[in-house]
């Protein structure tokens, strides 16, 4: 059964068998960040919980994922001094603050599948993702240094030297050049390629899998990974017990020993 939300202006939701699918839906710009996506994607965030999906997709709509913020449709500053300036951005800022909390913080497993380029402020949207999956045929592209004279957002810079290593994401951001899907997976930055025409199913079927999984055990686990270059072994072993003893005769962990013992597949439940 599929959910019905309110009509959105700049991306479309659909919440279908506990698999929820955010689409960037700007297609005629190559998907670009305008005020109403970064409004509506914690919104659709918020609607699909709520809704009870276990798994989310993030994908976009047309030939591209997402160009990065809307240049030609964002117009440009009035006359202000810096200090005015700053104030402003700074406001605006917020909401870039909130889209990438919220993907960080969602109570689900997040799937990005790149259809296509991922440039500027949507390299960081694409790898805020759990699981990454790209089309051989997609890219990304950091122009914010050498064509636009800014640092990199979306917290592009921090998930890219985590994945990445500094030298590769040094170049990358200082220089602009093109990051081919084929690169990308070398690199770390995606967990997998695939044919154009295979992306979006296969997305959906590692969304399937994360939606009929144990909830607390993937979001444990995501929390364990997430910590890890952030904690010394000793603080993070503490983590990893805490979150292991809350687990450890739940009804998820009682069914898998079951379903193990008896030789099949197990049917975990909603989280208690």
């Amino acid at each position: 059964m599929s959910d019905s939300f309110p009509a959105f202006e700049a991306i479309s939701l659909s919440v279908q068998d506990r698999v929820a699918r955010l689409t960037l839906n700007r297609p005629d710009t190559l998907n670009a960040l305008n005020d109403a996506m970064f409004l509506e994607i914690p919104q659709a965030l918020a609607h699909a919980a709520d809704s009870g999906a276990r798994a989310l997709l993030i994908t976009g709509a047309g030939r591209g994922f997402c160009s990065g913020a809307d240049l030609v449709g964002r117009p440009l500053p009035a006359q202000a001094t810096p200090e005015q300036r700053e104030r402003a951005n700074r406001a605006i800022f917020e909401r870039v603050i909130t889209v990438v909390r919220a993907l960080n913080e969602a109570p689900m497993p997040v799937v990005c599948a790149i259809n296509g380029v991922a440039a500027g402020g949507g390299v960081g949207l694409a790898l805020c993702g759990d699981i990454v999956l790209m089309s051989s045929e997609a890219r990304f592209v950091l122009t914010f240094v050498p064509r636009l004279g800014l640092v990199p957002d979306v917290g592009a810079t921090w998930l890219m030297a985590r994945m990445a290593g500094r030298a590769r994401a040094m170049a990358a951001s200082l220089l602009g050049d093109a990051i081919s899907a084929q690169d990308a997976e070398r690199w770390g930055l995606v967990w997998k390629l695939y044919e154009p025409q295979a992306l979006d199913a296969e997305a959906m079927a590692i969304c399937r899998r994360l939606a009929d999984g144990p909830q607390e055990a993937v979001i444990g686990t995501r929390r364990l990974i997430d910590a890890a270059p952030e904690m010394p072994l000793s603080s993070h072993i503490v983590l990893e017990r805490d979150l292991q003893c809350r687990l450890i005769g739940a009804p998820d962990w009682v069914e898998g020993v079951k379903a193990f013992r008896e030789k099949r597949a197990p049917k975990f439940g909603d989280p208690g």
